[in-house]
Protein backbone atom coordinates (compact mmCIF):
# COMPACT_ATOMS: atom_id res chain seq x y z
CA UNK A 1 0.00 0.00 0.00
CA UNK A 2 2.81 2.42 0.85
CA UNK A 3 4.51 1.58 -2.46
CA UNK A 4 1.35 2.45 -4.40
CA UNK A 5 0.91 5.75 -2.62
CA UNK A 6 4.54 6.61 -3.20
CA UNK A 7 4.17 5.91 -6.91
CA UNK A 8 1.12 8.16 -7.18
CA UNK A 9 2.83 11.04 -5.39
CA UNK A 10 5.84 10.74 -7.70
CA UNK A 11 3.64 10.86 -10.80
CA UNK A 12 1.72 13.89 -9.53
CA UNK A 13 4.99 15.69 -8.80
CA UNK A 14 6.22 15.08 -12.35
CA UNK A 15 2.98 16.48 -13.85
CA UNK A 16 3.14 19.66 -11.76
CA UNK A 17 6.75 20.23 -12.75
CA UNK A 18 5.84 19.96 -16.43
CA UNK A 19 3.04 22.48 -16.07
CA UNK A 20 5.31 24.99 -14.31
CA UNK A 21 7.97 24.56 -17.00
CA UNK A 22 5.46 25.16 -19.84
CA UNK A 23 4.06 28.25 -18.12
CA UNK A 24 7.55 29.66 -17.74
CA UNK A 25 8.35 29.08 -21.36
CA UNK A 26 5.07 30.75 -22.43
CA UNK A 27 5.78 33.75 -20.27
CA UNK A 28 9.28 34.07 -21.69
CA UNK A 29 7.90 33.87 -25.22
CA UNK A 30 5.36 36.64 -24.51
CA UNK A 31 8.14 38.79 -23.04
CA UNK A 32 10.25 38.25 -26.13
CA UNK A 33 7.38 39.35 -28.41
CA UNK A 34 6.41 42.51 -26.46
CA UNK A 35 7.86 45.62 -28.16
CA UNK A 36 9.78 48.16 -26.20
CA UNK A 37 8.51 51.72 -25.93
CA UNK A 38 10.83 52.78 -28.76
CA UNK A 39 9.52 49.94 -30.95
CA UNK A 40 5.81 50.87 -30.55
CA UNK A 41 3.94 51.57 -33.82
CA UNK A 42 0.41 53.10 -33.64
CA UNK A 43 -1.13 50.27 -35.64
CA UNK A 44 -3.49 47.64 -34.31
CA UNK A 45 -2.51 44.18 -35.52
CA UNK A 46 -4.69 42.32 -37.96
CA UNK A 47 -5.18 39.49 -35.51
CA UNK A 48 -6.40 41.93 -32.87
CA UNK A 49 -8.83 43.48 -35.35
CA UNK A 50 -10.08 40.07 -36.34
CA UNK A 51 -10.54 39.18 -32.71
CA UNK A 52 -12.42 42.44 -32.12
CA UNK A 53 -14.58 41.77 -35.17
CA UNK A 54 -15.32 38.27 -33.97
CA UNK A 55 -16.21 39.48 -30.51
CA UNK A 56 -18.54 42.10 -31.98
CA UNK A 57 -20.01 40.05 -34.84
CA UNK A 58 -23.22 39.47 -32.95
CA UNK A 59 -23.44 43.14 -31.96
CA UNK A 60 -22.81 44.32 -35.53
CA UNK A 61 -25.59 42.09 -36.81
CA UNK A 62 -27.98 43.57 -34.25
CA UNK A 63 -26.92 47.11 -35.20
CA UNK A 64 -27.47 46.42 -38.90
CA UNK A 65 -30.93 45.01 -38.28
CA UNK A 66 -31.73 47.97 -36.04
CA UNK A 67 -30.62 50.46 -38.70
CA UNK A 68 -32.68 48.86 -41.42
CA UNK A 69 -35.65 48.48 -39.10
CA UNK A 70 -35.50 52.19 -38.36
CA UNK A 71 -36.00 53.02 -41.99
CA UNK A 72 -32.34 53.97 -42.42
CA UNK A 73 -30.57 51.16 -44.27
CA UNK A 74 -27.15 51.49 -45.83
CA UNK A 75 -28.66 53.31 -48.83
CA UNK A 76 -29.89 56.16 -46.62
CA UNK A 77 -28.34 59.43 -47.84
CA UNK A 78 -26.89 61.60 -45.10
CA UNK A 79 -27.54 65.32 -44.78
CA UNK A 80 -26.99 68.12 -42.24
CA UNK A 81 -28.61 67.63 -38.80
CA UNK A 82 -28.51 63.82 -39.02
CA UNK A 83 -27.13 62.22 -35.86
CA UNK A 84 -25.02 59.14 -36.56
CA UNK A 85 -23.75 56.46 -34.20
CA UNK A 86 -20.34 55.29 -35.43
CA UNK A 87 -18.86 52.04 -34.13
CA UNK A 88 -15.22 51.16 -34.79
CA UNK A 89 -15.08 47.58 -33.61
CA UNK A 90 -12.50 46.97 -30.91
CA UNK A 91 -11.85 50.73 -30.60
CA UNK A 92 -14.21 52.27 -28.05
CA UNK A 93 -12.29 55.57 -28.07
CA UNK A 94 -12.98 56.02 -31.76
CA UNK A 95 -16.67 55.16 -31.49
CA UNK A 96 -19.48 57.50 -30.52
CA UNK A 97 -22.36 59.68 -31.68
CA UNK A 98 -21.74 62.47 -34.15
CA UNK A 99 -23.94 65.18 -35.68
CA UNK A 100 -23.47 66.24 -39.28
CA UNK A 101 -23.10 70.01 -39.18
CA UNK A 102 -24.67 72.61 -41.43
CA UNK A 103 -21.72 72.32 -43.81
CA UNK A 104 -22.28 68.60 -44.21
CA UNK A 105 -19.17 67.62 -42.19
CA UNK A 106 -18.79 65.00 -39.45
CA UNK A 107 -15.92 65.68 -37.03
CA UNK A 108 -14.43 62.32 -35.99
CA UNK A 109 -11.58 61.28 -33.66
CA UNK A 110 -8.14 60.88 -35.28
CA UNK A 111 -9.29 61.40 -38.86
CA UNK A 112 -10.84 64.85 -38.31
CA UNK A 113 -13.63 66.21 -40.50
CA UNK A 114 -15.24 63.94 -43.08
CA UNK A 115 -17.62 65.17 -45.77
CA UNK A 116 -20.72 63.13 -44.94
CA UNK A 117 -23.63 64.99 -46.54
CA UNK A 118 -24.54 63.43 -49.85
CA UNK A 119 -23.06 60.05 -48.95
CA UNK A 120 -25.16 57.05 -48.13
CA UNK A 121 -24.33 55.13 -44.97
CA UNK A 122 -22.44 52.42 -46.89
CA UNK A 123 -20.13 54.95 -48.59
CA UNK A 124 -19.68 56.85 -45.32
CA UNK A 125 -18.58 53.66 -43.53
CA UNK A 126 -16.06 52.89 -46.27
CA UNK A 127 -14.71 56.43 -46.21
CA UNK A 128 -14.15 56.30 -42.43
CA UNK A 129 -12.49 52.89 -42.80
CA UNK A 130 -10.21 54.30 -45.52
CA UNK A 131 -9.23 57.25 -43.34
CA UNK A 132 -8.51 55.02 -40.32
CA UNK A 133 -6.48 52.60 -42.43
CA UNK A 134 -4.27 55.46 -43.59
CA UNK A 135 -1.80 55.40 -40.72
CA UNK A 136 -3.99 54.50 -37.74
CA UNK A 137 -5.48 50.98 -37.88
CA UNK A 138 -4.42 47.95 -39.88
CA UNK A 139 -7.83 46.51 -40.69
CA UNK A 140 -10.56 48.82 -39.35
CA UNK A 141 -14.18 47.69 -39.27
CA UNK A 142 -16.78 50.47 -39.09
CA UNK A 143 -20.55 50.37 -38.66
CA UNK A 144 -22.82 53.43 -38.89
CA UNK A 145 -26.40 53.83 -37.72
CA UNK A 146 -28.80 56.77 -37.90
CA UNK A 147 -30.01 57.90 -34.47
CA UNK A 148 -31.86 61.16 -35.12
CA UNK A 149 -33.13 62.00 -38.58
CA UNK A 150 -33.23 65.51 -39.97
CA UNK A 151 -36.69 67.02 -39.45
CA UNK A 152 -39.58 67.47 -41.84
CA UNK A 153 -41.56 70.67 -42.38
CA UNK A 154 -45.35 70.80 -42.50
CA UNK A 155 -46.72 74.13 -43.73
CA UNK A 156 -50.05 75.65 -44.63
CA UNK A 157 -53.41 74.56 -43.30
CA UNK A 158 -52.38 72.52 -40.26
CA UNK A 159 -52.88 73.55 -36.66
CA UNK A 160 -49.15 73.52 -35.78
CA UNK A 161 -47.18 74.44 -38.90
CA UNK A 162 -43.40 74.33 -38.80
CA UNK A 163 -40.59 71.90 -38.13
CA UNK A 164 -41.42 68.42 -36.86
CA UNK A 165 -39.25 65.39 -36.08
CA UNK A 166 -39.03 62.53 -38.52
CA UNK A 167 -39.86 59.07 -37.23
CA UNK A 168 -39.38 55.63 -38.70
CA UNK A 169 -42.11 54.66 -41.16
CA UNK A 170 -43.65 58.14 -41.17
CA UNK A 171 -46.52 58.59 -43.64
CA UNK A 172 -48.27 61.67 -44.94
CA UNK A 173 -51.29 61.30 -42.67
CA UNK A 174 -49.02 60.64 -39.67
CA UNK A 175 -47.11 63.84 -40.47
CA UNK A 176 -50.33 65.86 -40.65
CA UNK A 177 -51.49 64.35 -37.35
CA UNK A 178 -48.11 65.22 -35.80
CA UNK A 179 -48.70 68.81 -36.94
CA UNK A 180 -52.02 68.94 -35.10
CA UNK A 181 -54.25 67.85 -37.97
CA UNK A 182 -55.95 69.80 -40.73
CA UNK A 183 -57.50 73.18 -40.10
CA UNK A 184 -61.19 73.56 -41.02
CA UNK A 185 -60.14 75.37 -44.22
CA UNK A 186 -57.63 72.75 -45.37
CA UNK A 187 -57.77 70.92 -48.67
CA UNK A 188 -57.99 67.38 -47.37
CA UNK A 189 -57.96 65.82 -50.83
CA UNK A 190 -54.61 66.94 -52.24
CA UNK A 191 -51.23 67.84 -50.78
CA UNK A 192 -47.94 69.21 -52.08
CA UNK A 193 -44.58 67.66 -51.16
CA UNK A 194 -41.15 68.96 -52.03
CA UNK A 195 -38.58 66.25 -51.55
CA UNK A 196 -35.23 67.30 -50.14
CA UNK A 197 -32.93 68.44 -52.91
CA UNK A 198 -35.75 68.95 -55.40
CA UNK A 199 -36.69 72.50 -56.46
CA UNK A 200 -40.26 71.55 -57.38
CA UNK A 201 -43.30 70.43 -55.44
CA UNK A 202 -45.08 67.19 -56.20
CA UNK A 203 -48.88 67.15 -56.02
CA UNK A 204 -50.27 64.01 -54.41
CA UNK A 205 -53.70 62.66 -53.59
CA UNK A 206 -54.16 62.38 -49.84
CA UNK A 207 -54.38 58.72 -48.96
CA UNK A 208 -53.00 56.36 -46.36
CA UNK A 209 -49.54 54.92 -46.83
CA UNK A 210 -47.90 57.83 -48.71
CA UNK A 211 -44.31 57.77 -47.39
CA UNK A 212 -42.54 60.83 -46.03
CA UNK A 213 -38.75 61.08 -46.02
CA UNK A 214 -36.40 63.11 -43.80
CA UNK A 215 -36.06 66.69 -44.98
CA UNK A 216 -39.37 66.69 -46.89
CA UNK A 217 -41.48 69.87 -46.93
CA UNK A 218 -45.22 69.21 -46.92
CA UNK A 219 -47.63 72.00 -47.80
CA UNK A 220 -51.35 71.78 -47.15
CA UNK A 221 -53.23 74.19 -49.36
CA UNK A 222 -56.41 76.01 -48.46
CA UNK A 223 -59.75 74.86 -49.84
CA UNK A 224 -62.07 77.69 -48.94
CA UNK A 225 -64.51 80.21 -50.31
CA UNK A 226 -65.50 83.65 -49.11
CA UNK A 227 -69.16 84.60 -48.75
CA UNK A 228 -70.60 87.95 -47.78
CA UNK A 229 -73.72 90.01 -48.12
CA UNK A 230 -77.13 88.86 -46.99
CA UNK A 231 -76.17 85.65 -45.18
CA UNK A 232 -76.12 85.14 -41.43
CA UNK A 233 -72.43 84.15 -41.20
CA UNK A 234 -70.13 86.10 -43.48
CA UNK A 235 -66.50 85.22 -44.00
CA UNK A 236 -64.24 82.42 -45.13
CA UNK A 237 -65.75 78.96 -45.08
CA UNK A 238 -64.43 75.49 -45.98
CA UNK A 239 -65.32 73.71 -49.19
CA UNK A 240 -66.24 70.08 -48.64
CA UNK A 241 -66.39 67.89 -51.76
CA UNK A 242 -69.45 68.62 -53.92
CA UNK A 243 -70.30 72.00 -52.36
CA UNK A 244 -73.00 73.79 -54.36
CA UNK A 245 -74.23 77.37 -54.21
CA UNK A 246 -77.27 76.26 -52.22
CA UNK A 247 -75.26 74.27 -49.66
CA UNK A 248 -72.74 77.11 -49.40
CA UNK A 249 -75.51 79.49 -48.34
CA UNK A 250 -76.76 76.88 -45.87
CA UNK A 251 -73.23 76.54 -44.50
CA UNK A 252 -73.22 80.32 -44.00
CA UNK A 253 -76.32 80.09 -41.82
CA UNK A 254 -78.84 80.77 -44.55
CA UNK A 255 -80.24 83.97 -46.00
CA UNK A 256 -81.14 87.04 -44.01
CA UNK A 257 -84.67 88.40 -44.30
CA UNK A 258 -83.54 90.97 -46.85
CA UNK A 259 -81.62 88.57 -49.10
CA UNK A 260 -82.21 87.99 -52.78
CA UNK A 261 -83.09 84.30 -52.69
CA UNK A 262 -83.16 83.89 -56.44
CA UNK A 263 -79.67 84.80 -57.58
CA UNK A 264 -76.17 84.88 -56.11
CA UNK A 265 -73.06 86.49 -57.59
CA UNK A 266 -69.84 84.47 -57.87
CA UNK A 267 -66.35 85.74 -58.64
CA UNK A 268 -63.92 82.99 -59.51
CA UNK A 269 -60.38 83.01 -58.16
CA UNK A 270 -58.15 85.20 -60.31
CA UNK A 271 -61.08 86.93 -62.01
CA UNK A 272 -62.41 90.43 -61.41
CA UNK A 273 -65.81 89.75 -62.97
CA UNK A 274 -68.84 88.50 -61.08
CA UNK A 275 -71.15 85.90 -62.57
CA UNK A 276 -74.86 85.81 -61.73
CA UNK A 277 -75.74 82.24 -60.77
CA UNK A 278 -79.31 81.02 -60.11
CA UNK A 279 -79.60 79.85 -56.53
CA UNK A 280 -81.17 76.51 -57.48
CA UNK A 281 -78.88 75.81 -60.45
CA UNK A 282 -76.79 73.19 -58.63
CA UNK A 283 -73.60 75.05 -59.63
CA UNK A 284 -70.51 73.87 -57.75
CA UNK A 285 -68.39 76.21 -55.67
CA UNK A 286 -64.65 76.16 -56.36
CA UNK A 287 -61.73 76.88 -54.06
CA UNK A 288 -61.01 80.59 -54.00
CA UNK A 289 -64.51 81.64 -55.08
CA UNK A 290 -66.08 84.76 -53.62
CA UNK A 291 -69.87 84.66 -53.28
CA UNK A 292 -72.01 87.71 -52.77
CA UNK A 293 -75.65 87.52 -51.76
CA UNK A 294 -77.36 90.71 -52.72
CA UNK A 295 -80.28 92.40 -51.07
CA UNK A 296 -83.78 92.16 -52.42
CA UNK A 297 -85.50 94.94 -50.51
CA UNK A 298 -87.06 98.35 -50.73
CA UNK A 299 -87.44 101.41 -48.51
CA UNK A 300 -90.70 103.03 -47.52
CA UNK A 301 -90.97 106.42 -45.86
CA UNK A 302 -93.59 109.04 -45.19
CA UNK A 303 -97.08 108.47 -43.90
CA UNK A 304 -96.90 104.79 -42.88
CA UNK A 305 -96.80 103.35 -39.38
CA UNK A 306 -93.28 101.84 -39.65
CA UNK A 307 -90.82 103.38 -42.06
CA UNK A 308 -87.61 101.60 -43.09
CA UNK A 309 -86.22 98.77 -45.19
CA UNK A 310 -88.46 95.79 -45.94
CA UNK A 311 -87.89 92.55 -47.90
CA UNK A 312 -89.13 92.17 -51.42
CA UNK A 313 -91.70 89.61 -52.47
CA UNK A 314 -92.46 88.56 -56.03
CA UNK A 315 -95.26 90.76 -57.47
CA UNK A 316 -95.44 92.97 -54.39
CA UNK A 317 -97.74 95.97 -54.93
CA UNK A 318 -97.18 99.39 -53.38
CA UNK A 319 -100.48 99.07 -51.48
CA UNK A 320 -99.35 95.76 -49.99
CA UNK A 321 -95.98 97.30 -49.20
CA UNK A 322 -97.75 100.00 -47.18
CA UNK A 323 -99.68 97.31 -45.32
CA UNK A 324 -96.37 95.51 -44.52
CA UNK A 325 -95.15 98.82 -43.12
CA UNK A 326 -98.03 98.91 -40.68
CA UNK A 327 -100.54 100.65 -42.92
CA UNK A 328 -101.19 104.25 -43.85
CA UNK A 329 -101.44 106.93 -41.21
CA UNK A 330 -104.57 109.10 -40.94
CA UNK A 331 -102.70 111.91 -42.67
CA UNK A 332 -101.58 109.77 -45.63
CA UNK A 333 -102.41 110.64 -49.22
CA UNK A 334 -103.79 107.32 -50.43
CA UNK A 335 -104.15 108.47 -54.02
CA UNK A 336 -100.53 109.28 -54.89
CA UNK A 337 -97.03 108.04 -54.01
CA UNK A 338 -93.53 109.09 -54.96
CA UNK A 339 -91.00 106.43 -56.03
CA UNK A 340 -87.26 106.71 -56.68
CA UNK A 341 -86.02 103.65 -58.50
CA UNK A 342 -82.58 102.18 -57.85
CA UNK A 343 -79.89 104.07 -59.71
CA UNK A 344 -82.03 107.13 -60.30
CA UNK A 345 -81.38 110.52 -58.74
CA UNK A 346 -84.93 111.88 -58.63
CA UNK A 347 -88.24 110.50 -57.47
CA UNK A 348 -91.35 110.36 -59.64
CA UNK A 349 -95.01 110.77 -58.76
CA UNK A 350 -97.28 107.77 -59.40
CA UNK A 351 -101.03 107.29 -59.03
CA UNK A 352 -101.59 104.65 -56.37
CA UNK A 353 -103.34 101.67 -57.96
CA UNK A 354 -103.36 97.96 -57.33
CA UNK A 355 -101.28 97.46 -60.49
CA UNK A 356 -98.38 99.59 -59.22
CA UNK A 357 -95.69 97.11 -58.13
CA UNK A 358 -92.51 97.56 -56.14
CA UNK A 359 -89.12 96.94 -57.73
CA UNK A 360 -85.93 95.85 -56.02
CA UNK A 361 -84.14 98.87 -54.55
CA UNK A 362 -87.12 101.22 -54.78
CA UNK A 363 -87.58 104.00 -52.27
CA UNK A 364 -91.30 104.71 -51.77
CA UNK A 365 -92.53 107.89 -50.11
CA UNK A 366 -96.16 108.17 -49.03
CA UNK A 367 -96.97 111.90 -48.93
CA UNK A 368 -99.10 113.71 -46.44
CA UNK A 369 -102.68 114.70 -47.40
CA UNK A 370 -103.36 118.45 -47.07
CA UNK A 371 -107.14 118.52 -47.65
Amino acid sequence: MKRVLGGLLLALSLVMSALVLNAGLGFAQVQAQTPTKSQFVPLVSQSQNQMGAAMNAQASGAEAVSAVGAGAGLDYVLAPNDRVRLMVFGEADLSGEFVIDSGGMASLPLVGEVQAAGMNLRTFQREVERRLKNGYLVDPRVSAQILNFRPIFVLGEVKMPGEHPFASGLTLLNAVAQAGGFTPLANTQRVYIRREGSPEEEELVVRSGVPVMPGDTIRIDKSAMFIYGEVRTQGELPIPPGLTVRTAVAQAGGFTELADTQTVFVKRAGSEKEIAVPFDSGALVQSGDTMRVDKSSFFITGEVASTGELPMRPGLSVTTAAILAGGFTTRADTRNVFIRHAGEAKEKRYKLTNDLVVKKGDTIRVPERFF
